[in-house]
């Protein structure tokens, strides 16, 4: 290799090395055992806890956290395959609830309600907290009543 031709291998090794340093750089950090997606964090907990206490739960972790607001099917999909890494069984809350009783359910973080992915028979009784569905590996959602006891996911910007 020419002393010139090394030159120019050097500097383009620089700036690709550049480019990848500041991605990183870039990328915000999510809080020790919450994972990133697409501009957000998200944590999953094996705890069990009620709807409510699982929503004081993730505002407690700060930067804004709730209950996860699921946007679309990536979103879901990504959140559900990181769940079944560590079970399969237990259904787990998302910040879905209609709290006015009256079938208008909306996301308590505000987020717009854009998305829905309800098995056949969502409603039916007092149930007005939503869950991601053990039985379709967590694709799809459920209604449940709001006292139950089950794991949530946490969702926040960072």
């Amino acid at each position: 290799m020419t002393p010139q031709s090394m030159r120019l291998f050097l500097l383009l090794s620089c700036v690709a090395s550049t480019e990848v340093l500041g991605e990183i750089l870039m990328r915000p950090s999510c809080a020790p055992g919450w994972f990133y997606y697409m501009s957000n964090c998200y944590g999953y907990f094996r705890k069990l806890r009620s709807w409510s206490e699982a929503e004081l739960e993730c505002q407690s972790h700060g930067n804004g956290a709730h209950l996860v607001s699921l946007q679309n099917a990536n979103e879901a999909s990504v959140v559900a395959n990181y769940i079944i890494g560590y079970q399969r069984i237990q259904p787990v809350w998302i910040g879905l609830h209609d709290p006015e009783k009256r079938h208008q359910w909306q996301w308590i973080d505000g987020a717009l309600d854009t998305y829905r992915s309800w098995s056949g028979a969502f409603q039916r009784g007092n149930k007005y907290c939503a869950e991601m569905s053990s039985k379709t590996d967590f694709l799809t959602w459920e209604s449940n009543e709001c006292s139950n006891r089950q794991h949530f996911v946490c969702k926040y910007r960072p």
